[in-house]
């Protein structure tokens, strides 16, 4: 019988594995935008829909004031900015958890239809953000009527 060398795998590759992969972690974590700054493309959360002629757009948005929102409309992109304010000065707090953020945001949703931008309509109440868009006639389905020959 022939014997066969066991190549035992060295314990430290593992470590040095793990450890690498933790930089990479530390790295990206350090690359996150400055404090006070949120950015993220599932804020605010919204919901569109059709309704007759219009494209209805809900964006929850609770804590703001309307005078810190910022709505428009162009090529048929709705884009939502705004600034969440803390009341708090945050310098001398010690956060625990933290899951609400503060900060500028923005969020831009490429309509599913074409709209008329000089007739869209914004409302704010309860923290929830509802903009209507008319939809452009051009958009509009069109009945068109055979004629017998």
């Amino acid at each position: 019988m022939d014997l066969i060398k066991w190549d035992r795998p060295d314990p430290l590759d593992s470590l040095t594995h793990i450890q690498r992969e933790m930089s990479d972690l530390l790295d990206f974590l350090s690359s996150t935008p400055p404090k006070g700054t949120y950015i993220n493309t599932e804020f605010p959360p919204i919901i569109v829909s059709t309704s007759g002629d219009n494209v209805i757009v809900r964006a929850e948005i609770p804590g703001i004031k309307v005078n810190d929102l910022d709505v428009q409309v162009v090529n048929d992109v709705l884009t939502i900015k705004g600034e969440r304010k803390t009341s708090i000065e945050v310098s001398k707090m010690t956060y625990l958890r933290r899951e609400r953020p503060y900060g500028t945001f923005a969020r831009a949703i490429i309509l599913p239809e074409r709209v008329d931008a000089e007739k869209v309509t914004a409302s704010y109440k309860n923290g929830v953000l509802v903009v209507t868009l008319p939809k452009a006639p051009e958009s509009k389905p069109k009945q068109v009527i055979i004629k017998k020959s």
